[in-house]
C-alpha cells in the first residue's frame, strides 16, 4: 500500500491507542484515526492515559481480574500513534516487547499488518514493580 497517498478510508481499518502486555497476552484501548486532530507536529494519538484506563477503569478487569489492586506501570506498556506527516505509524513501547511475538500481537490488535509501521523504545514505558 502506497502510505503517501492513504485516504482516510484506508486509514480507517488502522487505530491508535494503548496497551499492555500480561501473561503474554495483550491488553489494549484501541482509538479511531482522525486526521483532523493532528498536533503541530502531524501525530495522531488516543485520549486515552495509561494511569486512567488501568487505575481507574480497570481496563484488564473482565480478562485477568487478578490483577486488582496492581500498578500501570508493572507491566510492559505502549503506545500506538500516527504520523501523518510521515504517513507512518509508530509504535512506542517498552524495550522487554521488542519480540516478533508481541509485535505480531500489537500489529494485529491494531490492524497494523498492511501499513509502514516504526518501532521505538521509550524509557517512560519502563516497568517499574510495585
Amino acid at each position: 500500500m502506497n502510505m503517501n497517498n492513504l485516504t482516510e478510508d484506508e486509514l480507517k481499518q488502522a487505530k491508535v491507542g494503548i496497551f499492555w502486555f500480561y501473561k503474554q497476552t495483550i491488553i489494549a484501548k484501541i482509538h479511531e484515526i482522525d486526521l483532523s486532530i493532528a498536533d503541530e507536529l502531524g501525530l495522531i494519538d488516543s485520549p486515552f492515559q495509561h494511569i486512567q484506563e488501568w487505575e481507574k477503569n480497570h481496563i484488564y478487569l473482565s480478562s485477568f481480574p487478578e490483577l486488582l489492586g496492581s500498578e500501570y506501570q508493572e507491566y510492559p506498556r505502549g503506545r500506538v500513534v500516527f504520523n501523518a506527516a510521515k504517513r507512518k505509524f509508530r509504535v512506542i513501547l517498552d524495550k522487554n516487547l521488542f519480540t516478533k511475538q508481541y509485535i505480531q500481537q500489537i500489529n494485529n490488535a491494531f490492524n497494523l499488518i498492511q501499513y509502514d509501521v516504526e518501532y521505538f523504545s521509550d524509557p517512560h514505558y519502563k516497568v517499574f514493580n510495585a
